[in-house]
């Protein structure tokens, strides 16, 4: 269908009546070719019409879930509201995208309750064909023995839809024919609106003017996301978000986000904690760390502090991310910093603030004791590097606002902590209690065992069983390591067993955590485990190391029992100590000499040694100093080389830059031409990865396509204009007859009328002209006396006026001819003149000739003279035998015999002047042969062509000679 260009009321109507008729489709196709006209975009976007037109296009589309056409539409009117740059525009295009939201809402939920009757019926038909397929199979074992017409009879009596397939489909559940119905109906419309939502976050990012909508289209779509459950395209749309904060972040035109400005990162600050919050509803705790970062980041860049309820938010979904990871430092850390915000609130309740300080309490309890084994062997082995560590927990401590990184023993010895107990859950208070203020490994399971089934019966704290429990048989195992060498193995495992099984290890994994579990490294002790005898001992590793503090109780009770015994029998402590030093004086004064001699020799060992090694150093620090030079210069040589590589790299890169700007810039200017001339369009940005000649190909190719649309509209509107024309001839002919009929009698009475009135005022004029003639009839006779007088007198003035003409004519003749006789005299006696001068120059000639001739002569002479004396001299020397020349020499030169005359005069010189024998009227042609003037006059009369000049010189000598 080709399109004809309208207004936008027109296309509007056109497209109505062609969804009357029930031809949507090319109703569709008629606003498509309309919205995507060039003239279109120079419409008011504000128009009804053309909001109409979009939104009636849009409903059309929504039909059959085109969302790229719809896509194209929006985006046509985006760039339509651009080019007006109004604020009704930009709610114009708000509401237009509201709109498409609406309408692909609706039809989700229309889909949705489809599918929901389409599966009813589904399981109802399983359910029916069920019973129809068991009925007839009853039937039939019955009448097993019925004849087999009759049998055939029976089977025709009941009208179920039974079928193999009915059977199959009976069997299955009803969840399957809701999933069913749901692929068939629901899920391709849910697609779509996950679809529409991303379109319109597209169409409405990074602009200040449609910054309001696009943080309510976000909401919406995180309430789309929780509604149905739809992770994928959740995470999909964190990714999107992220890469527009990404370009929000670098403003590259005028109308862009601006993050510096509070409102505007308040906004966007609210939409990542609600992004935060339904991350975490969703489970999608990656994200939801993700979205943490990002509210961290746009807390960092505003200047005001976040609201209270916010950071209670922020802080609250951070503890449960924390918690999630099993990170029960940092989750603590977070329920810290929650506490100390709630507790500040005066509108929290005292169950909300005991809930909050329970929940802080048991974090805090469920914190390792050590590190864990599995990270300690990751970095043990190689397996993970230490700085991935380090780098982590200056991320986290970050987000958490904190100058250093939280300990286990900084968070159970704060004072928060401390305001955390008046609070606490009576329970949790009495575990902290035991575990940190006075833990007893032997009595502590007989004391806990209530609090712990109370915690296992509480689902609240299911999750932190298994850190507890951790917490509980570490704490237990590393307190009797330092207690005995050596303990039973069923005992050690009775005193780590609960009543609740949630809290327990079986015996198996319990030996293997032993020796070598997580609690190994709390243990400062080598754990051996007699299997025969069932104990386990503990082998200090502290007295290995005689630098090392003896902390054991066994060791400083068996200190105390000597000192006691001591201060019991003096005198038998003074003696054995008197002795004691009586025999080691003696061994001492014994061992002296040879104590001396090692020392000695001690000493001058040492002394050797130190010379060795001075030397040695020395030599060392010689060949690190030569290898300290050596990597010096190839360090610099290396260095020059990588200068030098950089700055050919940089040469390149620059040669290569400037070669691409000046492509770039050529393929503006051909772009620029292209558009220059308003026939076609190119967009730079599509076509500058092309090269120069396949934009060329472009432009001819668009603009042939445009030529091609150019003369099917043309075609169109003529064929259009044809069918208008015949339709209206069609329609005006029978009234164009009536209103011919009508003028036809009308003219008709109008000239009876006129016919009528022109005869009176004729018979009137006669009758007047009648009455003039008869009263001026009497005028006539002294009008005829009067012009015969007057010929009269004009017949005597005619003749006297001739007369005089007369006279004037015969005095210019005499007058003339008398000049003329002036004239030719004064001519004949110029040329009189001329005769004299020119015989006065031939006699000058002649004499000068004949002055020649003699001195050619004379010459002559002299030549013949001297040539007889030459031939005279050699006819002497022939005689006596020497070179004979010629008898004869010519003459070089021979002068004519007669200087002929340059000046030959006429024989008689005629005379130009005849004087005429009679005077004539005018001067003939023949006449002024010798003027020039008349020359001139003859010349140009005769010329086909004149110039100007010529013909202004014509005029004037017309007038002088005729």
């Amino acid at each position: 269908m080709s399109y004809q260009a309208g207004r936008p009321e027109n296309v509007l109507r056109r497209a109505e009546d062609l969804i009357a008729i029930n031809e949507p489709t090319l109703a569709l196709q008629s606003l498509y070719n309309f919205i995507t006209a060039k003239r279109t975009k120079y419409i008011n976007p504000t128009t009804p019409e053309l909001v109409q037109n979009f939104k009636l296009f849009i409903s059309i589309a929504i039909k059959n879930r085109l969302s790229k056409d719809i896509k194209d539409a929006l985006y046509h009117y985006k760039r339509i509201v651009q080019t007006a740059n109004t604020t009704e525009g930009y709610e114009s295009l708000e509401q237009l995208a509201k709109f498409f939201l609406k309408e692909a809402n609706s039809k989700l939920d229309e889909a949705q309750t489809q599918a929901n009757d389409a599966a009813e019926a589904a399981i109802e038909e399983n359910v029916l064909s069920a019973a129809a397929a068991q009925k007839v199979l009853d039937t039939l074992e019955e009448e097993e023995e019925v004849a087999h017409d009759e049998e055939e009879d029976d089977v025709e009596a009941f009208h179920f839809n039974v079928s193999p397939e009915n059977i199959l489909l009976s069997s299955v559940t009803t969840d399957d024919s809701t999933d069913r119905s749901n692929k068939e109906f629901f899920l391709p419309w849910l697609k779509f609106v996950w679809e529409a939502h991303r379109t319109v976050l597209e169409l409405l990012k990074n602009n200040n003017k449609l910054e309001t909508s696009y943080c309510q289209v976000i909401l919406e779509a995180f309430q789309f996301c929780i509604k149905y459950e739809r992770k994928a395209e959740f995470k999909r749309l964190c990714e999107l978000l992220k890469n527009h904060l990404l370009a929000m972040s670098k403003p590259e035109f005028e109308d862009a986000v601006n993050l510096s400005n509070p409102d505007t990162l308040q906004k966007f600050l609210d939409t990542r904690f609600q992004q935060l919050n339904t991350a975490v509803k969703l489970e999608l705790w990656k994200e939801s760390f993700k979205s943490i970062d990002d509210v961290h980041v746009l807390m960092k860049i505003s200047k005001r502090t976040p609201k209270p309820i916010a950071l209670v938010n922020y802080y609250k979904n951070l503890a449960k991310i924390f918690q999630v990871s099993n990170d029960y430092i940092y989750a603590t850390t977070a329920r810290q910093k929650l506490f100390e915000l709630l507790i500040q609130s005066p509108i929290i309740t005292a169950e909300e603030l005991k809930e909050h300080s329970t929940l802080y309490l048991i974090t805090a309890l469920s914190i390792p004791v050590s590190e864990s084994s599995s990270r300690s062997f990751s970095v043990q082995n190689g397996l993970v590097d230490s700085e991935f560590y380090k780098r982590k927990n200056q991320k986290l401590t970050s987000l958490l606002n904190l100058k250093e990184v939280p300990t286990r023993e900084s968070l159970l010895g704060s004072n928060t902590l401390k305001a955390v107990l008046k609070y606490a859950d009576a329970n949790i208070v009495a575990l902290f209690n035991l575990l940190e203020k006075s833990f007893n490994p032997l009595t502590f399971n007989t004391s806990a065992n209530k609090i712990l089934n109370e915690l296992a019966s509480n689902d609240k704290y299911l999750s932190y069983t298994t850190p507890l429990k951790e917490v509980i048989v570490s704490k237990i195992i590393s307190k009797v390591s330092t207690l005995y060498e050596s303990i039973k193995f069923d005992f050690l495992y009775k005193i780590s067993t609960f009543e609740n099984s949630i809290f327990n290890y079986d015996q198996f994994t319990f030996e293997d955590l032993l020796v070598n579990g997580s609690f190994s490294n709390l243990i400062k002790s080598d754990v051996e485990i007699d299997d025969e005898a069932g104990v386990v001992s503990f082998t200090d590793k502290l007295y290995a190391s005689p630098a090392s503090r003896v902390n054991s109780r066994l060791f400083d009770l068996e200190k105390a029992l000597s000192s006691a015994i001591n201060l019991i029998n003096v005198e038998q402590y003074n003696a054995s100590k008197k002795e004691l030093q009586n025999r080691l004086l003696q061994a001492a004064n014994e061992q002296f000499a040879a104590e001396k001699e090692n020392i000695l020799k001690t000493s001058e060992l040492i002394a050797q040694r130190e010379e060795e090694l001075r030397a040695s150093k020395l030599e060392e620090k010689l060949e690190n100093e030569k290898a300290r030079q050596e990597a010096a210069i190839k360090q610099r040589k290396a260095e020059e080389e990588r200068i030098q590589q950089e700055a050919e790299r940089r040469e390149r890169e620059r040669i290569e830059k400037t070669t691409k700007m000046i492509e770039m810039d050529n393929k503006k200017q051909i772009v620029a031409n292209i558009n220059a001339s308003g026939i076609i369009h190119i967009k730079f940005e599509d076509v500058k990865d092309m090269s120069e000649d396949d934009i060329r190909k472009l432009q001819i190719k668009k603009l042939e396509e445009e030529s091609n649309k150019l003369e099917e509209k043309t075609q169109a509107i003529v064929k259009r204009a044809d069918y208008i024309e015949r339709a209206q001839r069609q329609y005006e002919i029978p009234l164009l007859e009536k209103e011919f009929e009508h003028d036809v009698v009308k003219q008709r009475e109008e000239y009876e009328v006129l016919k009528k009135k022109n005869e009176e005022q004729s018979k009137a004029a006669h009758e007047q002209a009648l009455q003039i003639k008869e009263r001026l009839s009497r005028f006539v006779p002294v009008f005829e006396e009067y012009c015969n007088k007057l010929a009269e007198l004009s017949v005597d003035v005619r003749k006297e006026k001739e007369l005089k003409i007369k006279e004037k004519l015969e005095a210019a003749k005499k007058a003339r001819i008398a000049e003329f006789i002036e004239e030719k005299k004064k001519e004949f006696l110029e040329a009189q003149q001329r005769e004299k001068e020119a015989a006065k120059a031939k006699a000058m000639a002649e004499a000068q000739a004949a002055a020649e001739a003699k001195m050619y002569e004379a010459q002559n002479r002299a030549r013949e003279e001297a040539l007889k004396a030459r031939q005279a001299a050699m006819g002497q020397a022939s005689s006596s035998g020497r070179y004979t020349p010629p008898t004869a020499t010519p003459s070089r030169y021979t002068p004519p015999t007669a200087a002929p005359s340059r000046y030959t005069p006429p024989t008689a010189a005629p005379s130009r002047y005849t004087p005429p024998t009679a005077v004539p009227s005018r001067a003939s042609p023949s006449q002024g042969s010798g003027d020039p003037e008349r020359a001139d006059y003859e010349a140009l009369k005769t010329k086909g062509s004149l110039s100007m000049s010529e013909r202004l010189k014509l005029k004037r000598l017309a007038a002088k000679f005729e």
